[in-house]
């Protein structure tokens, strides 16, 4: 009898929506109705800052990812807390998504949904009356991903369904990974595929993944392979586009951005380096390709890495020389690394999700309670490392901006000047002037706009982009004052300018209390490069489509105009030109 299946991903990189999506492709197979939903639209602010800020920590700053992953692995007594606030935001959508789609089951493959969705099963008010099922896709097991509340947890290895029984005291099945079939198929050869993608018949091909985002340290895998000239790199940098046009000036190798015929790479590669453990790597199992983990992303990716090895089923490469080495010894000994990474594929989690579907797996329903003393301090604990691990972030995501994308134009050959103007150099027309006429904006604080409001009024009135610089403060910890750093400063200066103030560089840490600000009030933060002005041993670097700022708040007037002078000079011998701040969007 047909069912339906209420599947729950996060477009958190291509890992969680590939494995719905296949899951969803054999449940209709059988017969089954199913509908894929995104968690993150249960909340679509907070799942758009989680989005954004797991981005921004691998891209930016991944020593912080690295940091709050084994945080709250070691922490396991405050996962409760920080599952009870994930529920707040996220939980009435997912009842109401499963109750409007009148699933029989619920099946998710992020680990938020899936310890949200325990939480509810076992509620002694209100419970979740749809058995819960969840599809680890990795074999990294988090605290995070795992609750006594699923009915069933369906994992990738036997590894990872230990683990799984080591966190919940619960048994799992590992059926193996949820791959396409098209990663299995043999009608093309290997020699046809080459052929038809234009690759040397005879290369040594070894194909680099990273992901859907292009994480990780890739240009020092790719140079690593095409720095002897044995190998032939099929670089995959999916959506980072960035990275591939960086990479294709190399001249070297095969730089791809997103593409489709994935699996028509794997078939025509010899070997896989990869960093992070996700679909990807999954895919190059299902491809019977040997795969090479080689400077593994941190937190989970890592941990990835060191369960595959464990496994026998990835060699881990420590340096480039080693990573050569094992490309060489996989090439040139046959395929046995292969072969064992095949032998994971044992079942389908559509057969688990199916005794689910139809009473052969039992509910666990048995609802959970704790010492109201041991919630109430375990909340505020997880509530203050949530704090914690957010307002680090949001000074990570600010430090290089914050929703900024310049136009097209301004990427090869354009930056963005601002000056940081004082009362001294207010009020002068031969400042407003060389301001305009070089496209510098003029970022002003609040306490000087109310020193000098008529030299405001003047640099607007003679064409001066104004922006808001928000409040000068020393105050790191500006933890109820969001309006005194930026909504004040900006009614100031749209009174005295007569425009809409939409830029915002604060002159202090930012938390975030202002991030959130910044969203209600559509104002986006930028935080520019500071212009060095001491004398040093090595010279300043600029590069386009950046934003810089030249403190000038005690300069005198004729001081800030020859700065600037001197400084379109500069960046002129790099043949680079000040654009205007209204282009960025």
């Amino acid at each position: 009898m047909p069912k339906r299946v209420l599947v729950i991903s996060a477009r958190m990189g291509a890992g969680h929506d590939g494995a719905a999506r296949e899951l969803c492709i054999r449940l209709e197979k059988r017969g089954h109705q199913t509908k894929l939903v995104d968690f993150l639209d249960a909340s679509p602010r907070v799942g758009k800052f989680l989005k954004k800020t797991y981005e921004l920590q691998l891209s930016k700053a991944p020593w912080t990812y690295e940091l709050i992953y084994r945080f709250w692995t070691w922490s396991r007594a405050l996962t409760p807390p920080l599952v009870l606030i994930l529920s707040i935001f996220f939980e009435k959508r997912l009842r109401r998504w499963a109750h409007e789609f009148e699933a029989d089951v619920i099946v998710t493959t992020y680990p938020f949904a899936s310890v949200v969705l325990g939480r509810a099963r076992v509620k002694r008010r209100n419970k979740l009356a749809i058995p819960v099922s969840t599809f680890l896709t990795d074999f990294a097991v988090h605290p995070l991903w795992v609750h006594k509340g699923v009915d069933a947890h369906i994992c990738v290895h036997p590894r990872a369904a230990q683990a799984v029984y080591n966190l919940t005291g619960e048994f799992a099945t590992a059926p193996g990974p949820l791959v396409s079939s098209v990663f299995s198929d043999t009608t093309e050869s290997k020699s046809q595929t080459r052929r038809r993608l234009q690759i040397p018949e005879k290369a040594t091909t070894v194909l680099i993944v990273a992901g859907s985002w292009g994480v990780g340290q890739l240009e020092d895998t790719f140079d690593s392979l095409i720095s002897t000239g044995e190998f032939l790199p099929i670089v995959v940098c999916g959506r980072n586009e960035e990275l591939a046009e960086r990479l294709r000036r190399r001249g070297k190798g095969i730089v791809l951005g997103w593409t489709d015929e994935m699996a028509a790479y794997m078939r025509a590669s010899d070997a896989v380096v990869q960093n992070a453990g996700g679909l990807t790597c999954m895919e190059a199992f299902a491809s019977g390709l040997p795969v090479i983990s080689y400077n593994p992303i941190p937190g989970h990716g890592r941990q990835n890495v060191f369960e595959m090895t464990a496994a026998g089923i990835t060699k881990w490469a420590r340096n480039p020389e080693g990573l050569r080495k094992i490309i060489r010894e996989i090439t040139s000994t046959g395929n046995e690394l292969a072969l064992q990474a095949k032998t994971i594929f044992v079942g389908s989690a559509a057969d688990d999700v199916e005794r689910l579907l139809f009473g052969e797996t039992p509910s666990r329903i048995i609802p959970i309670t704790r010492p109201v003393s041991r919630r109430f301090v375990g909340a505020i604990a997880a509530m203050a490392m949530l704090f914690i691990s957010v307002n680090l972030v949001s000074n990570i995501a600010t430090s290089n901006g914050l929703n900024i994308a310049p136009v097209s134009y301004a990427s090869s050959q354009y930056v963005y000047m601002t000056v940081l103007v004082g009362p001294h150099n207010l009020g002068n027309s031969k400042v407003d002037t060389t301001l305009a006429h070089n496209n510098v904006a003029a970022i002003i604080t609040g306490k000087t706009t109310l020193i000098s409001p008529q030299g405001v009024s003047s640099l607007a009135n003679n064409g001066v982009a104004i922006i808001n610089g928000g409040w000068d403060s020393s105050s790191d910890l500006h933890l109820i004052t969001p309006d005194n750093a930026a909504a004040h400063t900006m009614s100031l200066l749209e009174k005295l300018t007569n425009e809409n103030i939409n830029i915002y560089a604060p002159q202090m840490v930012v938390n975030s209390v202002d991030l959130a600000w910044a969203a209600v009030h559509h104002q986006t933060i930028v935080r520019p490069v500071q212009i060095n002005l001491r004398p040093t041993s090595a010279t300043q670097q600029f590069k386009a489509g950046q934003i810089y700022e030249l403190n000038a708040t005690t300069m005198t007037p004729q001081q800030l105009i020859a700065e600037v002078n001197n400084l379109k000079s500069t960046f002129a011998e790099s043949d680079l030109q000040f654009s205007p701040i209204w282009t960025l969007r």
